[in-house]
C-alpha cells in the first residue's frame, strides 16, 4: 500500500505550484485590446445604438485586427481582419462552434432553430439532414426545375405590379423555400399567409439577436424579473416572439401532415423524414425544427441580394446596361436566361458577387461562443467569450476591394480579381457555416438574371421631376436589407410579356 511521505507533499506541493504559476501566466495574458471601459458595466455605455458594424470597423482601425469589449463582465473580440477570422473561426472551429446564449432568444423560443442552436446532438443532426437535401452544388441541380419556373413567377409578379417588386421579391423566395421544405404552394392573390408568417419570424429574429439590443443578454438575472415590472417589456416581447416561433414550426408541418393523412402530400423535405417508421417525440421535434431552420438557410439571402440589385441597377444604370448587352449576346431576346447560360455570363456572375459584397447581408456574422480558453498571438480568450466576425468591414476594405462603397461588378473580372465574397464570411465560419449557401447561391442568380433580361429598372422622379439617387443603406440587425426605396419598374419590351406568360403557364 502506497503511504505518502514528506518528500511526496513537497513534491505534490512544488508540481501544484508550477501548474497554478503556468494557469496564472496564461490567465495574466491582456485581453485584445479596446476602448476603455468602466468599473463594472465596462463597455456598456461606448456600444453603438445601431449598425454597430462601422463603429466596429472604426474600432478596428485605432486597435488592430483582434480587438475586444466587455459589457458587465461578458468579454466580446470583435475580429477586424478577415485572416484572424478564418484563422480562429475555422481553423481553431472545433473551439468555436458553440453560440452564444442570448438570454431574449431563448426566453423567445429561436434557441431551437439551427442558426442558434447549441452545439450538440440536436445541431448536428439537423445539418445533417439539411446537408442531404442542399448541402452540394448537385444536390442542387434537382431542383433547377422549381428553381426556373418561379423566377419566371418573379418576373410575373414584378411585372403584374411594378411598385411592389419588394413584395414580389419576398414572396418568391418564400414560394421556393417553403415549395422544398413542406411541399406548400403559395397563394397568388394578395399576401400568403406562410410566406407573412415567416417574414414577421425572422424579422424578430433579426431584431432579437442584435448585439446589444437587450439588457438581458448581458445581465440575464433580469429573466426572473416579473413581465409587470417596470423596465420588464422584455418579456411581454419574448412571450409574443414565441409565439412567432412556434408557428414558424408548427403551422407548414401541420400542412404537411394533414396532406399525408389526406393523401395529397407533395413530396418535399418535411414529408419524406414524416415517413419514417417508428418516430419518437425527439425525432418528431428534429424534423419539426430542422425544416423551421430550412426556412432562413436560403429565403433571407435571396431577399436581401435581390431587393439590392433593383437598387444597383437603379443608381447606377451603366451597371443594368453591361448586364443586358450581355444577357442580348448571349441568349437573345427571344427566350428567357436558364441555367445552362450560367457559364457564358461573367458579367452577372460578377453583379451577384458585388451584391454579396456590396450590402452583406449578415454583416456580423453571428456570434460564435469560445467553448474552451484559448490564446491568440499572445490574447488571452477566455471561455463563453463571444467571438464577432465583423464581414462588413471584411468587404469594405479599400485595400482589398478599391472604392469599397460604390458599386463595381468589374472588380471581379479579369486576371486579379479580389477575394469572392463567399470565401470571405457571408456565409459564416467553421462548423456554423450556413447548410444553405449553395441553395441561396443558385436563387440568387437565377432571379438576378431573369431580372436583368426582362425588366428596366430606372431612378423614380420627385414631385417636380427630378431623378431621386436611391441611399444604399441598410437595415440594422443581424439580417440586414436594403433600406425601403423607390425605383421604376418596366419590361424591357412587349415581346418579354410575352415570354413570361409562356414560361409561367404550367408549373413544373
Amino acid at each position: 500500500m502506497f503511504i505518502p511521505t514528506i518528500a511526496d507533499g513537497i513534491v505534490a506541493a512544488v508540481a501544484l505550484g508550477l501548474c497554478y504559476r503556468l494557469y496564472k501566466r496564461k490567465t495574466r495574458l491582456p485581453l485584445p485590446p479596446g476602448p476603455k471601459g468602466l468599473p463594472l458595466i465596462g463597455n456598456v455605455l461606448d456600444m453603438p445604438k445601431s449598425h454597430a458594424w462601422k463603429t466596429f470597423a472604426q474600432w478596428g482601425d485605432i486597435y488592430g485586427g483582434i480587438m475586444s469589449v466587455t459589457l458587465m463582465g461578458q468579454p466580446f473580440v470583435i475580429l477586424n481582419d478577415p485572416a484572424m477570422a478564418t484563422e480562429i473561426l475555422d481553423k481553431r472551429g472545433n473551439l468555436y462552434a458553440d453560440r452564444p446564449t442570448l438570454e431574449m432568444a431563448n426566453m423567445s423560443g429561436w434557441d431551437r432553430v439551427l442558426s442558434s442552436a447549441r452545439y450538440g446532438d440536436d445541431f448536428r443532426e439537423y445539418r445533417r439532414l439539411i446537408g442531404k437535401v442542399i448541402g452540394t452544388k448537385g444536390s442542387m441541380a434537382k431542383f433547377n426545375a422549381v428553381e426556373d419556373y418561379q423566377a419566371n413567377m418573379f418576373l410575373k409578379r414584378v411585372l403584374e405590379d411594378p411598385k411592389g417588386f419588394d413584395a414580389a421579391t419576398r414572396k418568391t423566395a418564400g414560394a421556393m423555400v417553403l415549395h422544398l421544405t413542406y411541399g406548400y404552394k403559395i397563394k397568388e392573390e394578395g399576401n400568403d399567409p406562410l410566406v407573412d408568417l415567416a417574414d414577421k419570424a425572422l424579422a424578430e429574429f433579426s431584431e432579437i439577436t442584435r448585439p446589444g439590443a437587450f439588457l438581458v443578454d448581458v445581465m440575464p438575472i433580469l429573466k426572473y424579473v416579473p413581465s409587470w415590472f417596470p423596465g420588464a417589456g422584455f418579456k411581454r416581447l419574448a412571450k409574443m416572439y414565441t409565439k412567432s416561433c412556434d408557428d414558424l414550426a408548427d403551422v407548414p408541418l401541420a400542412y404537411v401532415r394533414e396532406q399525408m393523412v389526406n393523401g395529397e402530400e407533395t413530396e418535399s423535405y418535411a414529408s419524406n423524414l414524416l415517413h419514417e417508421k417508428d418516430l419518437t417525440e425527439e425525432r418528431l421535434n428534429q424534423i419539426k425544427w430542422s425544416a423551421a431552420s430550412f426556412y432562413g438557410a436560403g429565403a433571407d439571402t435571396t431577399v436581401s441580394v435581390v431587393t439590392a440589385y433593383f437598387l444597383a441597377a437603379a443608381k447606377y444604370p451603366e451597371v443594368q446596361s453591361k448586364a443586358q448587352a450581355e444577357i442580348d449576346a448571349v441568349v437573345g431576346q427571344n427566350r428567357l436566361p436558364t441555367f445552362e447560360d450560367r457559364k457564358s455570363l461573367p458579367y452577372i456572375e460578377a453583379i451577384c458577387k458585388e451584391l454579396l459584397r456590396w450590402l452583406p447581408i449578415v454583416p456580423l456574422a453571428v456570434p460564435h461562443r469560445a467553448m474552451t480558453d484559448d490564446v491568440y498571438e499572445n490574447y488571452f480568450i477566455p471561455k463563453d467569450t463571444l467571438v464577432i466576425a465583423n464581414v462588413w468591414k471584411f468587404l469594405h476594405d479599400p485595400n482589398v476591394y478599391k472604392d469599397p462603397f460604390l458599386f463595381n461588378p468589374d472588380r471581379f473580372l479579369g486576371p486579379n480579381p479580389p477575394p469572392d465574397p463567399t470565401d470571405v464570411g457571408v456565409f459564416g465560419y467553421g462548423r456554423r457555416v450556413c447548410p444553405g449557401a449553395h441553395l441561396a447561391d443558385v436563387s440568387v442568380w437565377i432571379n438576378v438574371a431573369k431580372a436583368v433580361a426582362g425588366l428596366t429598372i430606372t431612378r423614380a422622379l420627385d414631385s417636380s421631376g427630378k431623378e431621386v439617387d436611391p441611399v444604399a443603406e441598410t437595415t440594422d440587425g443581424i439580417i440586414s436589407r436594403p433600406v425601403p426605396f423607390t425605383c421604376t419598374v418596366a419590361p424591357r419590351s412587349q415581346q418579354i410579356i410575352q415570354l413570361v406568360l409562356e414560361a409561367t403557364a404550367d408549373a413544373p
